[in-house]
């Protein structure tokens, strides 16, 4: 993982972007874990190492990938029913 402001931004527009997609009501639910747990975390994907999973109160609320939030630069989309699982 790299350090830098670069890498402090593309965090922060990763987080507001995954915060600004919450539902009110899983918004809601996570306010209120976080009352109980604060703040927000960052872990590798479990099932896919080239991802990173953005944690609020222990629940997920987003995910990217490590190269994007490493250089900025957005992986090839892949568009419904195009994912191969190898």
């Amino acid at each position: 993982m790299t350090n830098g402001p670069e890498f402090d931004a593309r965090i922060k527009l990763f987080t507001e972007g995954a915060l600004a997609a919450l539902t009110p009501e899983r918004r809601a639910e996570c306010e209120l874990l976080a009352v109980l747990e604060p703040g927000m975390s960052l872990r590798a994907s479990e099932m896919y190492p080239d991802q990173v999973e953005l944690l609020w109160a222990g629940l997920l609320v987003g995910v990217t990938t490590w190269a994007w939030l490493n250089t900025g630069e957005a992986p090839p989309s892949v568009g419904p029913g195009e994912y191969d699982e190898q």
